[in-house]
């Protein structure tokens, strides 16, 4: 963003040779910020914001439905569409960058091979007994899918 240059005073620098007089508008304060708002995005005072809107020759409109072509206070619509698909862009990239680092996280700190053992132990069988064997195999299969599944996001 431009910084407004100040003179010795305090008070903003001409940005040309034409003086300017004091002016006064009587406005809302809702009005007064947005134009504050408007004229501090393109790095403008709000004087330097209101000269630009007038010297562009836009001819005034008089009736709500030619309001579409005055000058806004927000960059032209392809701009702002393109920023508009970029968040969409960025939102949908973190979304997926989350819910993969959930799932890797849950399978770095959760030791399946472990929960397996101690699963087959509280069985109470013995390493050759064909339950503790269908048990082992059943496991072992949901551990392989478990890591297919982290693989796969």
């Amino acid at each position: 963003m431009k910084k407004m240059k100040r003179d010795i005073q305090g008070k903003f620098a001409l940005k040309n040779d034409d003086y300017r007089e004091v002016r006064s508008l009587r406005l809302t304060d809702n009005t007064w910020k947005k134009l504050g708002i408007a004229s501090e995005c393109l790095g403008l005072t709000r004087a330097d914001y209101l000269e630009e809107i007038i010297n562009r020759e836009v001819p005034p409109c008089n009736t709500w439905k030619d309001s579409a072509s005055t000058p806004g206070i927000t960059r032209n619509d392809e701009e702002l569409n393109r920023l508009k698909a970029q968040v969409q862009y960025l939102q949908k990239e973190n979304s997926a960058h989350q819910k993969r680092s959930a799932v890797t996280f849950v399978y770095d700190i959760v030791d399946f091979e472990a929960i397996r053992d101690h699963i087959l132990f509280e069985l109470k069988l013995g390493r050759q007994a064909s339950g503790y064997k269908t048990a082992q195999k059943a496991l072992n299969t949901m551990i392989a899918e478990l890591k297919l599944l982290v693989d796969s996001f």
